[in-house]
């Protein structure tokens, strides 16, 4: 179960930083991501030591009365990055070979499809819209199928903003 959510939330992040229509500014940018999902499957009780663990490195678990998963990271976006406006890749894209595909840019809205044909196969689509560049919001939904699980449909809202020159 954790292993598919960290699945997720790599990708997430990944797509997170796509093809842009506009520059981003290089540097560390924070960014927020909500999840929801039909057929996800329901986090298993962790300790109270467990929980501020899992929030010390930026991840909101859901409440007892259920809800999204968030996860707020900081990505470092080098100047070669900013300049070429491509999509940031984690060993997790790689390992599970996902690939963004038919790209599409209008005005500062940026719209793709992702398909991962590794060891968790998923179909998905996206979409950036950039204030500027230092900040933006999207959305994206992952389709999977799983043996175990069934059908599972991930639904994700982001935002992010530019927060410094220099990352540490």
């Amino acid at each position: 179960m954790r292993k598919f959510i960290l699945l997720i939330l790599t990708i997430a992040v990944g797509t997170g930083i796509a093809v842009s229509a506009h520059a981003m500014k290089p540097g560390l940018w924070e960014i927020t991501t909500q999840m929801s999902g039909a057929g996800m499957p329901a986090m298993p009780a962790i300790s109270g030591a467990q929980r501020k663990q899992m929030e010390a490195m930026g991840i909101k678990m859901p409440g007892a009365s259920g809800g999204g998963m968030g996860i707020v990271v900081k990505q470092c976006v080098t100047k070669e990055q900013a300049e070429k406006r491509q999509p940031l890749q984690t060993e997790e894209d790689r390992r599970q070979r996902c690939e963004q595909k038919d790209v599409k840019v209008s005005g500062n809205t940026v719209t793709w499809k992702i398909e991962c044909s590794g060891e968790q196969k998923m179909t998905g689509t996206g979409s950036i819209t950039h204030q500027g560049e230092e900040s933006y919001h999207g959305e994206s939904t992952f389709n999977m199928q799983d043996a175990k699980r069934g059908p599972t449909t991930m639904k994700q809202n982001y935002s992010a903003k530019w927060l410094a020159t220099a990352c540490k």
